[in-house]
C-alpha cells in the first residue's frame, strides 16, 4: 500500500475481519487502532463481539474487563419516539419517565 494505513483502513479492516470471523487479523486491527484513536471503545466491542462469536470466552471476558476498567466514558444507548405531537426520550434503563411502569409493564407483557 503506497501509505500509512489510518484508522478508517484499521476500521474497516476490522469491520470486514468481523463479517468474515477473521479473530487473528482483527485482533492486529485493534492493536493500531487502540494507538490511533485510543477513545473509541467501538472497536474493542466489536473484537470481544468476534471472541464471542467464535465461542472464545476468554477473549471475552478479558476485553469486557478492559473495557469496564478504562477511563473512557460510555455513553448510554437511548431513542426518541414522537408520541401525539410530544417527544420521549427514552435512555437504557431508564426510570424516570413519568410513565416508566406503564411502559416496562408493556414491553414485559406477552404479544397477543
Amino acid at each position: 500500500m503506497p501509505m500509512r494505513p489510518n484508522n478508517v483502513i484499521w476500521g474497516t479492516l476490522l469491520g470486514d475481519c468481523s463479517f468474515h470471523g477473521i479473530v487473528e487479523l482483527a485482533e492486529q486491527a485493534v492493536e493500531f487502532l487502540s494507538v490511533l484513536e485510543p477513545w473509541n471503545r467501538g472497536n474493542y466491542v466489536i473484537l470481544s463481539n468476534i471472541y464471542a462469536r467464535d465461542g472464545l470466552s476468554d477473549g471475552v471476558a478479558r476485553f469486557r474487563k478492559l473495557m469496564k476498567s478504562s477511563q473512557i466514558p460510555k455513553a448510554a444507548g437511548y431513542n426518541f419516539i414522537e408520541e401525539g405531537g410530544d417527544i420521549h426520550k427514552f435512555v437504557v434503563k431508564d426510570k424516570y419517565h413519568p410513565k416508566s411502569n406503564e411502559i416496562y409493564a408493556l414491553l414485559k407483557s406477552p404479544l397477543d
